[in-house]
């Protein structure tokens, strides 16, 4: 019998902090390579301090941080709306979902309910994601999310010892209303 989700969010708990460790102990080169943060995660502590700081905080922090959960696995990644209060109803989308989990559309399903989430629930007109060009999977990502490229900021972000471009991509409310989502 299938579940009848495969992917939900869902606000993280203090609950959470040993899974969310472990989904990053198992992505940990790939996420390395892309997040700054990831060295200071040293222990299931760290995780509970980020969800107590930052998760349970929400939009005070001027983001929202969900967990992603899969029937049968559990937490499989974080999806979340950052800058909420930089640019009122603009954030910025983002979403990883550990390694084991990749290759299954899961991003995509997790994504689709965070954009939903924002346009619908939290009443935002624009969300825009920003990604290192060789990021394939995450630009492919966002593609089918219906993104549209804005361009590229060079040398934008430093990040393990060297300095990366970013690809912008951005998505209207207007944009989603079109294609009928």
């Amino acid at each position: 019998m299938k579940p009848s989700f495969r992917v939900g969010l869902r606000a993280l708990q203090e609950g959470d902090a040993e899974a969310l460790y472990a989904a990053i102990e198992a992505s940990r080169p790939q996420l390395k390579r892309r997040l700054r943060w990831i060295a200071a995660v040293r222990a299931p502590e760290d995780c509970r301090e980020f969800i107590r700081g930052r998760a349970l905080a929400g939009e005070r922090l001027e983001e929202l941080v969900y967990g992603v959960f899969e029937a049968r696995r559990g937490l499989i990644g974080i999806a979340a709306l950052q800058n909420l209060r930089k640019n009122p109803g603009v954030a910025e989308f983002s979403c990883w979902i550990s390694a084991p989990s990749r290759g299954r559309g899961l991003a995509c399903q997790a994504g689709r309910l965070l954009v939903a989430l924002a346009f619908k629930n939290k009443g935002l007109r624009r969300l825009y994601a920003r990604l290192e060009p060789s990021n394939r999977p995450a630009r492919k990502v966002i593609q089918k999310l219906g993104f549209r490229y804005e361009g590229r900021l060079r040398h934008a972000k430093r990040l393990n010892g060297r300095w990366v471009d970013q690809e912008c991509w951005g998505l209207l409310k207007s944009d989603r209303n079109k294609r009928g989502s």
